[in-house]
């Protein structure tokens, strides 16, 4: 027995030494990765509605998704979020620390939170409740310089 497995040791590297050239492959690198997932919403393509030279803009939470999801506004602009759904929401940064986010107890249904907006940047928001920081509730607010 013994002898069939030194036997059968000698054959798995004579093989693996066969299949081997021992030169270098040009070209050798890997063809794939694993693409690295963001933090957040990908904003690149993404149409933000023009709400700039107002002093005050509104976003509405309704079931499942915000509207006006993407918003444009110039810095020191106050939003309102409305919850206008039929159930619990929030406004939660997805940079933490971005912005103070409206918490699920003080925004029921039918009630209202308002974030003013000074540094210019893009802020992504989601629901906790009903997506992730990258998809389903989400939205964003691009705030321009002066």
């Amino acid at each position: 027995m013994r002898a069939l497995r030194t036997l059968g040791a000698a054959a798995l590297v004579a093989g693996l030494v066969a299949c081997g050239s021992g030169e270098p492959v040009a070209n050798s690198t890997p063809t794939t990765t694993k693409p690295k997932k963001a933090d957040t919403l990908d904003l690149s393509d993404v149409t933000f509605e023009d709400l700039t030279g107002a002093d005050a803009a509104d976003v509405e939470a309704r079931d499942n998704t915000y509207v006006a999801q993407f918003i444009e506004v110039d810095a020191g602009t106050t939003v309102t979020f409305t919850n206008k759904g039929r159930n619990q929401h929030n406004v939660v940064p997805a940079e933490d620390g971005a912005f103070a986010s409206l918490d699920t107890e003080d925004f029921e249904p039918g009630e209202s939170g308002s974030i003013t907006f000074s540094e210019p940047g893009d802020y992504v928001y989601y629901c906790t409740l009903h997506g992730t920081k990258r998809k389903g509730m989400v939205g964003a607010v691009r705030v321009l310089g002066e």
